[in-house]
């Protein structure tokens, strides 16, 4: 497992830089065009679905979740240094989004946005700090479980909902497809790395716990 999760984190680590390098450098992507082109067969009736998914990426949607996560990891798990962990990777997470946006300042897809959008558009924000969240909760929910077939379930029950939200942001034309790629990628390092230091935390944390 370990070595899945450290070929994924490698793989994550190159789709970051490429994009990233690549969006400074004002390059085209050839799978922005090729990705939008399928979404924009999405026929219209599900365009309401979308606005709800990717409320699910916003400030809204990320606080409550956050919130209701933090209150099961402090009152019913009392997992501390999770819920630390969940706090600081996400409203970090979510800065360092904003920093990367303005140090790139990569303009909007010039179409018509089908929800209200503000900043510079790499990396999507929405990938990026869900992917903190959703994976971060996923993670500790799995820590939390014995059941493999609920593991499993949490697993894909994520997966879904990040893919979900990243195609909204294409669909809803406010992202190109490598804003969406390059989010998934820079939260999966991000989070990983609050991952790393977690494990350790609470080794140190549960060795002074009284028993």
């Amino acid at each position: 497992m370990r070595k899945k999760s450290f070929i994924f984190l490698i793989l994550a680590v190159f789709i970051a830089l490429f994009t990233s390098i690549k969006v400074a450098l004002h390059g085209s992507f050839w799978i922005d065009s090729y990705v939008a082109g399928l979404f924009s067969h999405v026929p219209d009736a599900l365009i309401p679905f979308f606005i709800q998914v990717t409320e699910l990426g916003d400030k809204l949607g990320i606080g409550i979740v956050a919130l209701i996560m933090l209150v099961w990891l402090l009152l019913l798990k009392r997992n501390y240094p999770g819920a630390a962990m969940l706090a600081l990777s996400v409203a970090l997470g979510n800065e360092a989004s904003k920093l990367i946006k303005d140090w790139l300042v990569r303009p909007r897809p010039d179409l018509e946005h089908l929800v209200h959008v503000k900043s510079y558009s790499y990396p999507s924000g929405h990938a990026m700090v869900g992917m903190i969240l959703y994976f971060t909760c996923a993670y500790l929910l799995i820590e939390a479980i014995q059941s493999k077939s609920a593991k499993w379930l949490i697993a894909l029950l994520a997966a879904v909902l990040l893919l979900l939200i990243g195609a909204s942001r294409i669909i809803l034309q406010v992202h190109y497809p490598s804003d969406v790629f390059g989010g998934y990628a820079l939260g999966f390092i991000w989070t990983s790395i609050w991952i790393f230091f977690y494990k350790y935390f609470k080794n140190r944390y549960e060795k002074k716990r009284p028993s």
